[in-house]
């Protein structure tokens, strides 16, 4: 009898174990700076909003994810995701070589290209080569701050896009890189046409899509296959429509 009520036990244990398991949710992490429209930002109330904010849930719809967004500013992110404080990073972030040696990528969901954003008044810079010796508002780690000192310019570190257009107005720095579609979407939502205009565009297109660390590779083949479903079906372009009356998800 008692070998019966232990086998009992023992089946009803496992069976608790394994709801346990099956009802366990997985759960994404996902790190954004949420300041940056209309990429990841805070509404008026005060929810986290933006295209790549319904990109993302839409990716954990369809790989069964819940997505957990945390926000964090730009130079802490990939410290973040080093540490394994969050699953993946989705801010906008730009594939190149460099990053390619440390992270692995998604494949892309942002195409845009770079430009050089100047004080409406300022006719000594016209070109991505007259960069060289001045001064550009750029996030201390992004890849525009790359470009921008690839061309010689002093950097004026400002991770907020609108801010480091304030410090170009004022004088307090000569141009800021940046992309075109951030920029168009800056002009609109401020009614600010004339204080500032583009000096430079960039010939490439450069591509965005989600960032991991390596070794996750099945994570980052199920958030690509995601991604594709999604470019298939129209929803990211949808998405991108909402946001930016364009389709940015095409080269």
């Amino acid at each position: 009898m008692k070998r019966i009520l232990s086998l009992v036990l023992v089946a009803i244990l496992a069976a608790v174990l394994c709801a346990g398991a099956f009802a366990e949710e997985k759960i994404l992490k996902v790190g954004m700076e949420g300041t940056c429209a209309p990429y990841t930002y805070h509404d008026d109330s005060g929810a986290l909003t933006g295209f790549e904010v319904d990109v993302a849930t839409a990716i954990g719809e369809k790989i069964g994810y819940e997505i957990e967004f945390v926000e964090g500013a730009w130079d802490s992110l990939f410290p973040a995701l080093d540490a394994g404080t969050i699953d993946v990073i989705m801010n906008q972030v730009t594939i190149t070589e460099e990053r390619q040696e440390s992270y692995d990528f998604s494949v892309p969901y942002i195409y845009t290209r770079p430009i050089v954003i100047v004080a409406a008044d300022n006719a000594d810079i016209n070109s991505f080569e007259d960069l060289a010796g001045r001064k550009a508002a750029e996030g201390l780690t992004s890849n525009y701050n790359a470009l921008a000192q690839s061309y010689g310019a002093e950097i004026v570190g400002q991770d907020v896009f609108a801010l480091a257009l304030e410090l170009v107005k004022s004088g307090e720095a000569d141009a800021a890189v940046n992309d075109e579609l951030t920029y168009a979407y800056w002009q609109v939502t401020t009614g600010d046409f004339d204080s500032t205009r583009i000096a430079a565009e960039s010939e490439e297109a450069t591509s965005s899509a989600v960032v991991l660390l390596k070794g996750r590779d099945e994570l980052r083949d199920a958030i690509s296959a995601a991604i594709e479903e999604l470019l298939a079906d129209g929803a990211i372009t949808a998405i991108s429509e909402k946001y930016f009356n364009i389709d940015v998800s095409q080269n």
